[in-house]
């Protein structure tokens, strides 16, 4: 696989340094560390045969005559001497990384990879083993047991990587494009472009509701570098629209119909108006009548728009199906497809009716961006902005700097500002699924604002949400000035970015209603998400990098940014 192979090249241009992999019996390491270390033509080592090789009599034996703390001695010794070997794949036992002496050398120098198997997928695996945790009471629970008391300390590996029972090919290829997306995200650019990995691969670490990110080009029509063999065989449902029909959709059915049981398409019109009670009830009863059922799969192919509704869908049929999101625009790629956001807009605001309802993957095809109107690729870039104000100011230093190449799509430099915005995104969704304290709730900068103005421009094409978030960012930015919190050099900063970009950054430029008061964009704002019975909630800038909820903003100090800004 040309891929494969490409990611293997950037990986042993980039690592000098073991790769440890973590993970419970059955997960996979010794299997897939061979096949991993063949392919890297590096040395494999399994610690628990070293140990064995070393004591003289087998695992089982040393834990009924030395007992477990003995075992454990010996294992932290064994795999400090392992990774001395630098270049090498080492597999170790389950319960290695649980104990903090082992886990802090391990993660102090290795690339630590932690396989996370299901625990059915586990017990067929581990059937007839002489494994001395398995010897007593039900495999199923006793594996149920460890994965939730060893949760959190797999959680601390590097990486996570989703064993959806894949082959152990196929399991060692997604370990390639998940090493080659944490060196993407660790090392410099000038570092990467001498070896541009072909396709990379993320986890959003969401327990049983985790899932895959795929970047790169041409996956769209590589079906086997990113769709699992469960997916295979199943009834399949695509979700489209005009727009993206000829130019994605078409030929993305034709890959994947081999692959299927049978492929139905439905066409939906472009623009936030699809995002309705009406067609919500048309795509699900399209999905009905064509025979859906609960083991079928259900592709978002299009922007944001398509992948909100059909989420949504998707939750509410036949009480859930699976669904991958397939996202065209940049806009939905950093955003909308990331995070389990599903839902329809009311005329009372924007994603007013959904549910979180988490994908089994996101497919990032970057080749499509070529097809993208330059409009709907800077209203991408907002979100890409907001992203980097929000959590990473060295990221938002970098889009100055790549302000040109970010203006002339260099593959190289839009990769990287996807796979940042991806990987920030999923962490924050990681620790706040739901928003529930708060920690999501900051990925809203500047829509507070911007969700106001498009739901005063009629969720048309007269303003896209990127560039809604564009003005909103300026307006927070302000806001959180005034509070005493951002510098005015730092306001003037990220206006200026935007602006150099193409994007408006002011309410008198997107063209609201003529007549369109004040008070009219306040009362919207009042009908926000965010907002409690006590009042507005606004994402406040401390500084450029980090942001905090504010519960007790004066009003009067929204209106005149408004004002001046209109």
């Amino acid at each position: 696989m040309i891929k494969t192979q490409s990611n293997i090249e950037s990986i042993k241009a980039n690592l000098d340094k073991p790769i440890v992999l973590v993970g419970l019996m059955g997960a996979g390491k010794t299997t897939v560390g061979r096949i991993l270390a063949d392919m890297l033509g590096w040395p494999f080592f399994d610690s628990d045969d070293e140990i064995v090789r070393a004591a003289g009599k087998s695992i089982s034996a040393i834990f009924e005559e030395e007992g477990e703390p003995a075992f454990r001695d010996l294992e932290r010794i064994t795999i400090r001497g392992l990774l001395r070997n630098r270049r090498c794949v080492i597999a170790t036992g389950g319960g290695s990384i649980s104990v903090p002496e082992t886990a802090s050398m391990i993660l102090e120098g290795s690339v630590c990879l932690w396989l996370d198997a299901s625990v059915p997928v586990l017990v067929e695996r581990t059937k007839g083993s002489d494994r001395p945790l398995l010897k007593h009471g039900d495999p199923a629970e006793v594996l149920g047991m460890l994965l939730e008391k060893r949760r959190s300390t797999y959680m601390q590996a590097h990486l996570h990587i989703l064993d959806d029972n894949l082959d152990p090919d196929d399991m060692a290829s997604r370990i390639l494009m998940q090493i080659c997306e944490y060196l993407f995200d660790h090392n410099s650019i000038e570092d990467v472009e001498k070896h541009v990995p072909q396709a990379l691969c993320l986890t959003v670490s969401l327990f049983d509701r985790s899932y895959p990110i795929f970047i790169g080009a041409n996956l769209l029509h590589d079906i086997d570098v990113w769709l699992s063999h469960e997916f295979h065989g199943r009834k399949a449902f695509i979700i489209t629209d005009y727009n993206v029909r000829a130019a994605v959709t078409d030929k993305f059915q034709a890959a994947i119909t081999p692959h299927m049981k049978s492929v139905a398409v439905m066409e939906l019109p472009p623009g936030e108006q699809t995002k309705s009670f009406d067609r919500f009830q048309v795509v699900v009863e399209w999905m009905i009548e064509n025979g859906i059922k609960r083991d079928s799969i259900v592709f978002a192919v299009g922007g944001g728009v398509i992948g909100d509704l059909t989420g949504f869908a998707s939750s509410a049929v036949l009480r859930g199906v699976e669904f991958i999101q397939v996202p065209t625009t940049l806009l939905s790629m950093v955003d909308s497809s990331v995070g389990g956001k599903t839902g329809i807009n009311s005329k009372f605001g924007k994603n007013m009716i959904g549910a979180f309802y988490q994908p089994r993957a996101v497919v990032i095809d970057m080749e499509v961006l070529s097809t993208l109107p330059a409009r709907e690729w800077l209203a991408g870039y907002a979100e890409i902005v907001k992203t980097a104000l929000l959590g990473d100011s060295d990221f938002f230093t970098w889009l100055e700097i790549n302000a040109n190449k970010i203006l002339e799509k260099n593959p190289v430099t839009v990769m990287r500002a996807i796979e940042k915005s991806c990987h920030m995104k999923a962490e924050i969704v990681a620790q706040d699924e739901h928003e529930e304290n708060g920690m999501r709730a900051k990925l809203n900068l500047g829509h507070t604002f911007g969700h106001a103005f498009e739901n005063l421009c009629g969720y048309g094409s007269t303003l896209l949400h990127g560039e809604a978030v564009g003005v909103g960012l300026v307006l927070a930015a302000r806001l959180s000035h005034a509070l005493g919190h951002l510098s005015e050099k730092d306001v003037m900063r990220i206006t200026y970015h935007l602006s150099k970009m193409g994007l408006k950054t002011e309410i008198r430029d997107i063209g609201l209603p003529a007549g369109t008061t004040v008070d009219q964009i306040i009362d919207l704002m009042r009908k926000d998400k965010k907002s409690t019975q006590n009042g507005m909630v606004f994402v406040v800038l401390t500084r450029i990098g980090d942001v905090e909820l504010v519960y007790d903003v004066p009003e009067e100090m929204v209106e005149k940014i408004i004002r001046e800004s209109m």
